[in-house]
């Protein structure tokens, strides 16, 4: 995995194309072309989900469920920012608190590591016993738990009540201390989510 940090410039422009222009993440698609990207931005005032399978976002904010969501962070409020997350299957990037600072990760050959050291996908459960689709159709779930809490997914899910199970998928980036040789996990970072199959155990390696 390759990981660099932005400039503030590049930073201003990953949040002008996801929240002010509402289009592509460009400079994450100009490390991972096409590939589906998925947005995670915790607000000091809540929180906004969303998914871009074109040109396009979807977001929480523009959704059916826009009362559960908080609204973006305009070019004068950046200060809202707790973190926000642009990621895809191959590539993240990390805006941090304020939006002072950001990261871009991205993965690389990894088929010469030895199996232990190779990057481990995993399938977190995401919470909700039930779950409403957005009744326009659009790829939107509000989940809700017993306790009152409600999450928007940027997913089509009817809750784990009817079976179906929505994962959010992560990467586990592992190395060896050089004193001691213990192997732990340096570094993790989010792939994406869906809905239904089977959780990937730990074990299992990506190539």
């Amino acid at each position: 995995m390759r990981l660099r940090e932005l400039t503030a410039a590049q930073v201003e422009q990953v949040l002008a194309d996801v929240f002010d222009a509402g289009v592509r993440c460009a400079l994450l698609d100009g490390q991972a072309p096409g590939q589906r990207q998925w947005l995670l931005a915790e607000l000091g005032d809540g929180r906004i989900t969303g998914t871009c399978p074109g040109r396009r976002w979807w977001r929480s904010d523009r959704s059916a469920f826009a009362d559960w969501s908080a609204a973006p962070p305009g070019p004068r409020e950046r200060w809202r920012v707790l973190e926000v997350l642009v990621f895809c299957g191959s590539a993240q990037i990390r805006i941090g608190e304020r939006a002072e600072q950001g990261w871009l990760a991205v993965d690389e050959d990894a088929s010469a590591l030895p199996d232990y050291l190779r990057p481990r996908d995993r399938r977190l459960l995401l919470a909700g016993r039930t779950a409403r689709a957005a009744p326009d159709g659009a790829p939107f779930s509000l989940a809700l738990e017993p306790s009152g809490s409600a999450a928007v997914l940027p997913l089509r899910w009817g809750g784990a009540d009817t079976g179906g199970r929505a994962w959010l998928s992560v990467r586990e980036y592992w190395a060896r201390d050089p004193g001691t040789g213990v192997v732990g996990v340096a570094f993790h970072r989010l792939t994406g989510m869906g809905v239904a199959g089977a959780p990937v155990r730990p074990g299992r390696r990506t190539r």
